[in-house]
């Protein structure tokens, strides 16, 4: 890497700057200063220690707000919906969105829009979602689909939180940054890329709240599909093929889109990516830390299951920190910080309740009829979504439907997020066959890849975040 200094003694950066002007450091501090009040506190019975821990990381996920808070940002307020607006409607269109408060990466250019969707409950719900543009679209010399316009991928993020500060939308990076999003767009493909429901756009035009179902995966792939209609009829220039593809929460919600697409299908859908899919709610929350799982599924639960309490979960500390969350609209650092274990807070054998069982039936898109080719990439070293998880998803899959177009891939030592880092060559080559319209035999395939070094070699999880440059000399 160049050194500023080099830069400095060789004159190039001097070149650009004006004789008189002071460089200046960085701003360090956030630019959110929310401290809770004694109230606040005394009402989650939280301890000074967690007290300070919630506040910085409340302000570390205010900091990153692209467009200020979603309640401020009058893009976020829908106009009026009915049970006879048409799913997939067009409700706002941004055409430019300034960029200028976003990390995006150079020659990338940003719109948002809202749309109507479908919630689990059939109910029409406004709902935001970002495209994202190439600098010039990818082409198909030899495609035997004619594919016309430029080529589109519905994105699918994973766990950002639940409330509608946690949208991707407003967030700076657009929460998955270069591991799909930024890689896909440079790559020449449009993303279309839904918040969810309830996330960005959280309440209607009468005021009544819109509640992100987290989990329920046929509702996040209705999100999917509605948005890209929406995207479509609002930039005619977008292909009308597109491949769906997700990650974690987003690999669940785009292996739901695969079997939606096995009873309602699309036409112009190519197939499926389905990255650290967590296809069963109830198996992946035994295997793992539950109580970090609750706190988010409780409200979409609450949603679906008007009957639910907080208490058939959570002990009466839980409960009132979940209240303490959800008055923040605190995102995943603040749900982290606030529910770190399930001693206290959980009820024993709350995974037992017939609520989460129910829920993860109905959510679960695995052991289903898929159409369409569908790839699934999994890391081995997964502490968020077990691959053993996954494979039993799949391998139950497959037998009882043996002839989907499942590909399976999975990567040795590879972690949650960072397998899409491990797994780029492959998901790419993939989404660019469905676009040549290559077929896919009948019947599902596994393959395992290792990594050319020894594992403990390679950098495992995501260890940086990108930061507004406001200097010229920032960018050296």
């Amino acid at each position: 890497m160049v050194r500023l200094l080099d830069l400095l003694t060789h004159g190039i950066l001097a070149s650009c700057l004006n004789a008189q002007e002071v460089l200046e450091y960085q701003n360090n501090t956030f630019n959110s200063s929310y401290a809770l009040s004694e109230a606040q506190s005394g009402a989650a019975n939280i301890s000074d220690s967690v007290a300070k821990n919630l506040e910085v990381a409340l302000n570390v996920e205010r900091t990153n707000w692209a467009t200020g808070s979603v309640g401020d940002d009058h893009f976020y307020n829908p106009p009026p919906v009915n049970a006879s607006t048409a799913p997939g409607s067009l409700l706002k269109l941004q055409e430019f969105t300034n960029t200028s408060t976003y990390t995006l990466a150079p020659n990338l250019a940003l719109s948002r829009i809202l749309f109507t969707s479908v919630d689990f409950n059939g109910s029409i719900v406004p709902a935001s979602a970002y495209v994202l543009w190439p600098w010039q679209a990818r082409t198909f010399p030899g495609s035997c689909l004619n594919v016309s316009g430029v080529p589109a991928v519905a994105w699918a993020h994973g766990t950002s939180g639940v409330f509608g500060e946690c949208a991707p939308s407003h967030i700076r990076n657009l929460w998955y940054q270069f591991s799909a999003p930024f890689t896909l767009a440079l790559q020449g493909y449009a993303v279309v890329a839904p918040d969810y429901a309830g996330l960005g756009v959280n309440h209607t035009a009468e005021g009544d709240p819109v509640v992100h179902q987290y989990l329920a995966h046929p509702a996040a792939a209705n999100d999917m599909f509605y948005a890209m209609e929406a995207a479509q009829k609002a930039f005619p220039e977008l292909s009308k093929q597109f491949v769906t593809m997700g990650h974690s929460q987003g690999g669940g919600a785009a292996w739901a889109t695969a079997h939606r697409q096995s009873i309602t299908p699309v036409e112009g859908h190519l197939g499926t990516v389905a990255g650290s899919p967590d296809p069963d709610n109830y198996d992946n929350i035994k295997a793992t830390d539950g109580v970090g799982f609750a706190p988010r599924i409780a409200r979409g639960i609450g949603s679906i299951f008007p009957s639910f309490k907080y208490s058939e979960w959570f002990e009466p500390e839980g409960v009132k920190r979940l209240h303490l969350l959800e008055e923040l609209s605190g995102c995943n650092s603040v749900n982290d910080v606030l529910f770190p274990q399930s001693e206290g807070l959980m009820r024993l054998g709350f995974e037992e309740n017939w609520y989460l069982r129910a829920y993860s039936n109905i959510s679960d898109p695995s052991r289903k009829p898929i159409s369409g080719p569908m790839l699934v990439i999994q890391g081995t070293s997964d502490p968020a979504v077990p691959a053993d998880g996954v494979s039993k998803a799949v391998n139950e899959t497959c037998a009882m439907y043996p002839k989907s177009q499942i590909r399976y891939a999975s990567f040795e030592g590879a972690s949650h997020v960072p397998v899409l880092n491990a797994a780029q060559q492959i998901w790419l080559q993939w989404i660019e066959d469905r676009f040549m319209g290559k077929d896919v035999d009948e019947g599902c395939t596994q393959e395992y890849h290792r990594p050319l070094r020894r594992v403990a070699s390679y950098q495992k999880e995501l260890e940086y975040y990108l930061q507004l440059a406001v200097q010229a000399y920032e960018v050296a």
